[in-house]
């Protein structure tokens, strides 16, 4: 293969992070499907029980959201995420954290079940993947606090088939995507994780890879390994 792969990726990317992706190894291009509105604190501090034996993090941007407000809320004893990344953002805040070492939430609710837990309360976005409520149990109350909205951008792409791969980030990216686009069966898809990936197959997509580890890095080491063992058969 002489050409460089032309990767799109269906999320924003800054051009700083592009051009590190790109390593001089891939073409990377970033055309949001997917953008993000963070809700003013005052939408939803009133609904923040004033107890909760944990907080719950399942991703980046409802952190940044949440972060303000950190000065005037009473701390709990326990706060968990999902992914190290995610916990990394809540520890910059002088917060401790802990996460389960596969990134998913049902990993997330079995270290949780191993604790007395009565309420606790989820940040999250409009669109959360999973319903911590039915992993952890009924005689556990989950307060979902929607601090960021996830707003679909779906648009036609005229020079789709001019792109190699397509890399998904959420289900919400591929929902979006899939409005008014479809790849071609000459076209790979890479996916952050598997709750993407079973939203790419049930929109047609079949040929879809995934990392071992759901973080960018391994996504990105997984694009990486395809395309060099693709030169090597060349």
């Amino acid at each position: 293969m002489s050409k460089k792969p032309r990767i799109l990726f269906t999320t924003q990317l800054s051009e700083q992070k592009r051009i590190f992706l790109e390593n001089d190894e891939l073409l990377i291009e970033s055309e949001p499907f997917i953008t993000f509105e963070y809700l003013m604190p005052a939408l939803w501090m009133d609904k923040l029980p004033d107890k909760a034996d944990a907080w719950i993090f399942t991703s980046k941007k409802a952190v940044k959201a949440f972060s303000p407000k950190i000065p005037e809320l009473k701390i709990p004893d326990h706060i968990f995420a999902v992914g190290a990344k995610t916990a990394e953002k809540l520890e910059e805040l002088g917060l401790e954290v802990s996460f389960p070492e596969e990134y998913n939430a049902l990993a997330l609710a079995e270290m949780m079940k191993k604790l007395d837990f009565k309420k606790v309360v989820h940040f999250c976005g409009n669109l959360k993947a999973a319903d911590l409520g039915k992993l952890l149990g009924e005689s556990v109350e989950v307060v979902n606090i929607e601090v960021y909205h996830t707003v679909l951008t779906h648009h036609k792409m005229d020079d789709l088939n001019d792109f190699d791969a397509v890399v998904f980030m959420s289900p919400s990216a591929v929902e979006s995507f899939s409005e008014l686009n479809s790849v071609s069966e000459d076209q790979q898809v890479f996916c952050i994780g598997p709750t993407t990936e079973e939203s790419a197959r049930e929109f047609g997509m079949k040929n879809s890879i995934t990392p071992e580890y759901f973080t960018l890095e391994s996504l990105m080491e997984s694009i990486s390994q395809f395309y060099n063992l693709r030169r090597g058969n060349s």
